[in-house]
C-alpha cells in the first residue's frame, strides 16, 4: 500500500505527491487522466486540505557580474597573500634562494588583479592575470 504523506496542488491544477517519501508530478492531462482523478478522490474521502505549492527561486550566479568578478578577484589576492609571504618566509629562512624578478613579477600579478576593474570591457569582458611560477 503506497503512503501518501503530503499533497500540493501547483498554479496549473496539477498536483506534487509525496508517495513513500519520494515526490511525485501528477498533471492535469490525458496522459495521467486516471491517476489525477484517483487523487482528486483520495482527496476528497480523506477530507485532506491540499495547500498551495511553492516553487524554489535560484539565483543563477551571472558569471559577467561586478559582484562575481569582485568575489573572484578577491579570492585570487588572498591566495597571492599567502604565496607571497610563504616566499618571503622561505627566502628569509635560506630554504629557497631570493629572486627579485619573481618577487616582482608577484607585486606586479597583484596591482593586475587589483586593476581588473579598470579594464575597457569590465565586468563584460574580463582577462585575469596569470599567477607567476618560481624559477
Amino acid at each position: 500500500m503506497e503512503e501518501i504523506s503530503n499533497i500540493e496542488i501547483k498554479n496549473d491544477g496539477s498536483y506534487i505527491v509525496i508517495k513513500n517519501n519520494m515526490p511525485y508530478h501528477i498533471p492535469n492531462n490525458e496522459e495521467y487522466m486516471q491517476e489525477y482523478e484517483n487523487i482528486k478522490k483520495y482527496i476528497s474521502e480523506n477530507n485532506i486540505e491540499v495547500s498551495e505549492y511553492k516553487e524554489i527561486e535560484y539565483n543563477i550566479i551571472d558569471t559577467n557580474s561586478e559582484e562575481f568578478i569582485r568575489i573572484k578577484r578577491d579570492n585570487l589576492l588572498k591566495e597571492a597573500d599567502i604565496i607571497l609571504l610563504k616566499y618571503q618566509e622561505q627566502a628569509a629562512l635560506g630554504i629557497i634562494e631570493a629572486n627579485q624578478e619573481y618577487y616582482n613579477a608577484l607585486l606586479q600579478y597583484k596591482q593586475n588583479l587589483r586593476d581588473i576593474t579598470k579594464q575597457i570591457d569590465f565586468p563584460n569582458n574580463v582577462i585575469f592575470p596569470i599567477l607567476p611560477e618560481y624559477i
